[in-house]
């Protein structure tokens, strides 16, 4: 009513009281008129109530943290995935250098916060490993689980020893297989990961 009263007393100031009977009839139907689109306009103009504006602050609180957790979640599969890939790269070009010198190639494991996996002579730490060596790529990435007997490539006609080598982190595992064929193939362990199906 607050408003209402505002726009009489706009409307009064405007028209001077006039006696005459036109006048009087203009008066009451313009003020007619103008109390509806008053207390419309009123209506029009309230603004959000307390609970609503608590309802829509959280709900963008759960759309965003949402959202980052499967952010983070899609950049620690990637990690795990180039991870896998990087690794799967190295042990082909040492199957390939095996079989072009015609020489084994074996492989021994580092495991640990700083894990590698190097081919030759055995270091003591990771850093100290020299010749064919891969380090750790990621820092969430880790050597969960390896062949414990030999494992590695042989360059007489391509051959290799069996075996596999396992990386996980947060969002799952992926493993790299070889084959006694001297076949590489990468697979994830619990469920489909990225593009690589399950072993």
């Amino acid at each position: 009513m607050g408003s209402f009263s505002l726009c009489i007393n706009k409307l009064r100031n405007v028209f001077q009281p006039s006696h005459r009977p036109l006048f009087t009839f203009f008066l009451r139907v313009t003020l007619a008129a103008m109390k509806n689109r008053c207390i419309r306009h009123a209506h029009r103009q309230r603004g959000m109530t307390l609970i609503e504006l608590l309802v829509v602050i959280a709900l963008a609180a759960l759309l965003s943290g949402w959202g980052v957790g499967h952010w983070q979640q899609h950049r620690q599969a990637l990690r795990l995935e180039h991870s896998a890939l990087q690794l799967l790269a190295f042990l082909t070009r040492l199957q390939a250098d095996a079989n072009w010198r015609n020489r084994a190639a074996l492989l021994w494991f580092k495991p640990g916060e700083h894990w590698c996996v190097g081919s030759g002579s055995e270091p003591l730490t990771c850093d100290t490993a020299e010749g064919w060596v891969f380090l750790a790529p990621s820092a969430d990435v880790l050597l969960s689980d390896y062949t414990r007997k030999e494992i590695g490539f042989y360059g007489l006609r391509n051959s290799a020893q069996a075996g596999h080598i396992q990386l996980s982190n947060a969002v799952g595992s992926l493993r790299v297989v070889l084959s006694a064929q001297g076949r590489l193939r990468l697979c994830s362990v619990e469920a489909a990961l990225g593009g690589i199906g399950r072993c």
